[in-house]
């Protein structure tokens, strides 16, 4: 028996389904009925008021702002343990802020308008987390973000009407700044994740140029002389390449952050000597006895500095 392909109106009729099925699903990733538009409309809203309740609001105390990742988060799990401990040390009342964002970057600084409200509302000292927003992933995004966060809801969705417990949505993070690590988490248990620690033995990062970051140095510009402003190196295991940056991005980094001090005045506080692999949950996340560590060097500076 001879088979005969599909005709062509099959296949045009199946191209033409797939492409509106597509369609219906980048409009729901990228326009306001989708979680990605409703996600930066409660970070910019929440953002904002943040700042000004931290920076303006109470102007006789000492205003703190400090943006990263999740190793901001581990670094400096209790934000107002971190208040307390900063005005003890200073005798001072004092505000402190701290967003931690997951996957932090330069992209998603921007996407949050970051620094287009700090610049609004100047904070005494500015912290930035030196890996998240001055080094790159040559790896990028795995997926965009509003497709990322379009997928995680679906999926999460769809957990729930079958009973299981839903993933984490780190998507909070761009709008709740006061989140501390899951009780669960390593942190507290102590766990030590091998296969993390294995990808970060391999994992490369990159040296953004003081050019790229255009819209972050018109903030820089408008704060130079308003607040105290440094980037922030965190711990990590001394097994692990410095930053994820090899000898020659390592002088690059030295460059940016020479260019930076010179025209920005802004300062680089970098960890002080290394923490043995038990304050870590996977070489590079500190854990709690890492966190006291931390959080004990980075007020005790702050307190000198001020």
């Amino acid at each position: 028996m001879q088979e005969h392909a599909p005709p062509l109106k099959v296949w045009a009729f199946t191209a033409l389904a797939a492409f509106i099925l597509l369609s219906l699903f980048l409009s729901y990733c990228y326009t306001g009925i989708g979680p990605y538009v409703k996600v930066l409309r409660e970070s910019n809203s929440s953002l904002e008021k943040a700042l000004i309740e931290n920076n303006v609001k109470d102007t006789s105390a000492l205003s703190v702002v400090v943006i990263g990742s999740s190793l901001l988060e581990r670094a400096l799990p209790d934000p107002k343990d971190v208040e307390r401990a900063i005005s003890e040390k200073t005798q001072k009342p004092v505000r402190f802020l701290r967003l931690s964002v997951y996957y932090m970057s330069m992209d998603i600084a921007e996407r949050m308008k970051f620094f287009e409200y700090i610049a609004k509302h100047p904070p005494d000292y500015l912290f930035l987390e030196n890996i998240g927003i001055n080094l790159d992933d040559p790896l990028g995004e795995a997926l965009p973000v509003p497709i990322d966060a379009a997928l995680l809801h679906l999926r999460n969705e769809f957990r729930f009407k079958t009973g299981l417990p839903p993933h984490e949505n780190y998507y909070n993070r761009w709008s709740q700044f006061d989140l501390t690590p899951a009780p669960t988490s390593s942190f507290f248990n102590f766990e030590f994740d091998s296969s993390s620690y294995k990808f970060f033995l391999t994992k490369k990062m990159l040296v953004r140029k003081v050019s790229e970051n255009e819209i972050a140095n018109k903030a820089y510009a408008a704060l130079k002389g308003k607040a105290k402003v440094f980037f922030l190196g965190m711990p990590q295991s001394d097994k692990l390449p410095p930053e994820f940056l090899d000898a020659e991005a390592i002088g690059e980094l030295a460059s940016v952050m020479k260019t930076y001090k010179e025209n920005y005045d802004i300062g680089f506080w970098k960890y002080p000597g290394v923490m043995p692999d038990s304050c870590f949950s996977d070489g590079f996340h500190v854990n709690q006895p890492g966190a006291k560590k931390y959080q004990d060097w980075f007020v005790s500076q702050l307190a000198v500095t001020e």
